[in-house]
């Protein structure tokens, strides 16, 4: 049974998503930090990089937008035709204003990617405005495939593109049709507006939290929603058609114990922000992400198993593989990921974890590409990234370590003392205080003040040192008096 366990109450908004209790998936909306993709904005170019074939978009949101040249409706149509594609400086201008949509959120110092060919989503199929293709969801049989890619093409105008979803496949030619015109229609009112409109500014945005949800729902197998607030909860009821409502129960949750706690699932977040994650049988996964990639330990642990040697590292590298694939989706890792599996001599092996770690993505809606092993037998891969890690969407770099993870030890800060102490040598003044931790003080002076003893000689100054309590090791040296 999957059941999605969703808290709306507050400004935050969360949702789980489990399949037999067990946790597939997390979801967080936090006011002002929703994902901008999908957002259609009116921009303004402000810079044309021709070395990188891009142009970089003021759209009224943190860093400017960074906008490749294939990306514009010219190069889509060149791609499809065959025709040479336009450079970024016949596509746009500095200062010329310009519609572009969101296609990936703002991550770490990398603004965010967007497109100007304009994509507007509908229960059964994708419009675009100036796609000029016709493509079928793989997910549709070849029979229904050639049925839908002829009516896409007999319906739409020479410029425009048409994705049918998988939804389509179950759909009556007069529902898709009546979809598209209201989609064009949608598009045609969104270009009115971007008349008048100042720019930068917000043409459409995406009610994410809500539009996620029915995702949701439409691809699960069935089970119940259980919801704490009732606004959400029947709007949710209302969006969904009968397909959803046949397979979905929908319930209110009345009790004062907060919903989480209640179905508990209240720990869910803190796990999935942990870097290391157990196996069963003791082995261990250890994730640490960067800005550019992920990477993966795999370590056996305590497991020795009850087979050779070979066979025990086989199992515990495919649970690994299982586990990975799972953490991928709660922790939303995307880019580059590599995972520095247990040593395997037999290629066989290698292939046996590489078809675990395929079949356990089978339900990740990301697309994700396992590349292989790479000389050093560490697996590559990548997923694509929409959205921030979920470790980066609800953490920040620590003000200690500053994101390092790391801090200097009390001998490292003690000696830097020493080191800036020595430049002060030849000043004037008689004393020099210092504030510093009990542990940088205690090696600063060494074993009965020997250290602070011989430095005061050196110097010809009385050194004062005063203990202060602080988060981490730390010293300053205040004044020389």
């Amino acid at each position: 049974m999957e059941e999605i366990i969703v808290h709306s109450k507050g400004r935050e908004k969360r949702w789980v998503y489990r399949s037999n209790n067990e946790i597939i998936g997390l979801h967080t909306y936090q006011p002002g930090e929703e994902t901008l993709t999908g957002n259609i904005y009116l921009g303004r170019v402000i810079k044309v990089q021709k070395g990188l074939g891009a142009a970089f978009v003021d759209f009224g949101h943190g860093k400017n937008g960074y906008l490749h040249e294939k990306d514009f409706p010219q190069n889509v149509e060149a791609y499809h035709t065959g025709s040479t594609p336009a450079p970024i400086g016949k596509c746009v201008h500095e200062g010329q204003k310009i519609i572009v949509q969101v296609m990936k959120d703002e991550i770490g110092t990398k603004g965010a990617r967007l497109t100007a060919v304009i994509e507007l989503k509908g229960e059964h199929l994708v419009y675009m405005p100036q796609g000029y293709y016709v493509a079928v969801s793989k997910k549709v049989d070849e029979n229904n495939r050639k049925v839908l890619r002829r009516l896409g093409n007999a319906w739409k105008q020479p410029e425009e593109g048409i994705v049918m979803r998988t939804d389509a496949a179950e759909a009556g030619e007069s529902v898709l049709q009546e979809e598209l015109v209201s989609l064009r229609s949608r598009y045609e009112s969104l270009l009115r507006v971007s008349l008048r409109a100042k720019c930068p500014s917000l043409l459409s945005e995406k009610d994410t939290f809500q539009e996620d949800l029915l995702e949701q729902l439409k691809k699960g197998r069935g089970g119940k929603i259980v919801a704490d607030d009732y606004d959400s909860l029947l709007h949710l009821e209302e969006m969904s058609g009968p397909g959803i409502k046949d397979k979905w129960t929908f319930e209110l949750y009345q009790g004062h114990e907060n919903i989480f706690r209640h179905y508990h699932v209240a720990l869910a977040w803190e796990n999935a922000l942990k870097k290391v994650v157990w196996l069963d049988k003791g082995a261990f996964l250890v994730i640490e992400s960067t800005e550019a990639m992920t990477v993966v330990d795999v370590n056996s642990g305590k497991f020795t198993g009850k087979d050779d040697l070979e066979q025990t590292i086989l199992q515990t590298n495919i649970s690994a593989a299982k586990e990975m694939a799972k953490q991928l989706t709660l922790r939303n890792l995307g880019g580059m990921i590599l995972i520095d599996f247990i040593d395997m001599k037999k290629e066989s092996h290698k292939q046996e974890v590489m078809e675990a770690l395929s079949d356990a993505l089978v339900s990740d809606k990301q697309r994700t590409t396992i590349v292989g092993f790479t000389s050093l037998g560490i697996l590559e891969l990548t997923r694509k990234r929409t959205r921030q890690p979920l470790a980066a969407y609800l953490t920040r770099p620590c003000s200690v370590c500053h994101g390092t993870g790391r801090e200097m030890t009390p001998e490292t800060l003690a000696f830097q003392l020493e080191r800036e102490l020595w430049e002060m040598q030849g000043k004037d003044g008689s004393q020099i205080e210092v504030e510093a931790t009990r542990e940088v003080a205690a090696v600063f002076s060494g074993k009965q003040n020997v250290h602070l003893r011989r430095l005061e000689k050196a110097f010809s100054k009385k050194i004062k040192i005063k203990e202060i309590a602080h988060d981490h090791p730390h010293y300053h040296i205040t004044k020389i008096i």
